[in-house]
């Protein structure tokens, strides 16, 4: 599901979803090939070895949702509109822009990469990254 209640008008199915994976890095070898949260645990696991390139993990999906910028001007999205959250409602939190299947906290994800044979490389190398670890 995603704000707003959009619904693909052709849904792929987790086998159509892997053969598409496949035929992609067959086709195009040097792509890289992303996995968000959107997919379940088991689905994500599985294409691993069919040649992801990069996991997300601890993803947020609302709006500021790692720095906190998103409780300024908060909104909820209602029919694909936005619908502004009242100074009396700041206990609400922003519609995420999609709904989370793999929950997982990145340190479990990055230990179920290494039981596959693969070594996790975590980015580190933004600045906002590391000015953040260092606060």
């Amino acid at each position: 599901p995603a704000a707003g209640g959009f619904r693909p008008e052709h849904p792929v199915s987790d086998r159509e979803f892997a053969q598409l994976h496949c035929a992609i890095r067959i086709v195009f070898p040097q792509v890289g090939l992303v996995l968000s949260t959107r997919e379940p645990p088991l689905l994500r696991d599985r294409l691993i070895p069919l040649g992801v390139t990069m996991l997300s993990a601890g993803s947020r999906t609302d709006p500021g949702g790692y720095t906190g910028a998103g409780r300024e001007r908060l909104h909820r999205t209602t029919g694909g509109r936005a619908e502004r959250v009242t100074p009396a409602e700041s206990s609400v939190e922003a519609t995420g822009q999609f709904a989370l299947s793999d929950e997982r906290p990145p340190r479990v994800i990055a230990e179920r990469i290494r039981e596959l044979g693969y070594e996790p490389v975590w980015k580190d190398w933004e600045e906002c990254l590391t000015n953040a670890a260092s606060s």
